[in-house]
């Protein structure tokens, strides 16, 4: 039975490119959140760019954490109770700040809980410019909208978690190429407020080793007067051989 509930999971996260509406991802994540025959935790770690702020996914997933409190109850797997504490911070709602706080004092889940409350107020604001259809465009899958959407956002630190979505997972050439016009539309003002969101994006951008963008890293480099955003375009650079 375990099998063929995590057979029907696996389908459902496989569809999750071609979501058609908001509502989809939110029925979807709301399955997975309330399936506990396999471990989920990576599935939940990506709720932090999913721009889901819906009770109908979070709800179930405070319920799971609430019932692992309860003696005598099964518990999940630490990794699996981590995930899941770290993704009602993704929520962006605080409600669930309550439920949070009585992990503080956990030697396990302490941290991921503050960083969890800490990251509410972030994702309040985050989520609904991360799931904006109205800026989708047809040509390209709902992931890599939802990073574009990232990368033009006015905040720099959703910018800077566009930028780790490219570096460690999506390098379709749309993103390289809002990589790059982001880039040199913000290497000039960076200040200590920002200049780790850059470094982010250069770091994102060179790890591809595409010759082409080598003009933008020397241009950086010789025109930047931060020391952050410099260092990262000459490691660019070096990985380039040059």
């Amino acid at each position: 039975m375990k099998t063929a509930v995590a057979l029907c999971l696996s389908i459902l996260i496989s569809s999750f490119a071609a979501a058609a509406t908001l509502d989809d991802d939110v029925a979807r994540y709301g399955q997975i959140a309330g399936d506990t025959s396999v471990s989920h935790a990576k599935e939940l770690d990506a709720l932090a760019w999913q721009g889901i702020s819906d009770p109908k996914v979070f709800d179930v997933i405070e319920a799971r954490l609430l019932a692992g409190l309860t003696p005598g109850a099964a518990a999940d797997s630490n990794d699996e109770t981590e995930a899941r504490v770290r993704a009602l911070g993704f929520s962006g709602q605080s409600k669930y700040v309550p439920t949070l706080t009585k992990f503080l004092d956990d030697r396990h889940f302490g941290r991921p809980a503050k960083t969890a409350i800490e990251d509410l107020p972030s994702y309040q604001k985050w989520n609904p410019v991360i799931s904006n259809r109205a800026t989708f465009d047809p040509k390209y899958s709902d992931e890599v909208n939802r990073i574009l959407n990232m990368l033009h956002a006015d905040d720099f630190m959703l910018k800077r978690v566009g930028a780790k979505r490219v570096y460690f997972e999506n390098k379709d050439q749309v993103l390289l190429d809002t990589l790059e016009s982001q880039i040199r539309a913000s290497y000039m003002t960076v200040d200590s407020k920002n200049d780790d969101a850059v470094a982010w994006m250069i770091k994102a951008l060179g790890s591809t080793k595409q010759v082409k963008y080598q003009p933008l890293y020397e241009e950086v480099l010789s025109k930047s007067n931060n020391r952050v955003v410099s260092a990262h375009s000459k490691k660019a650079l070096a990985l380039l051989g040059k």
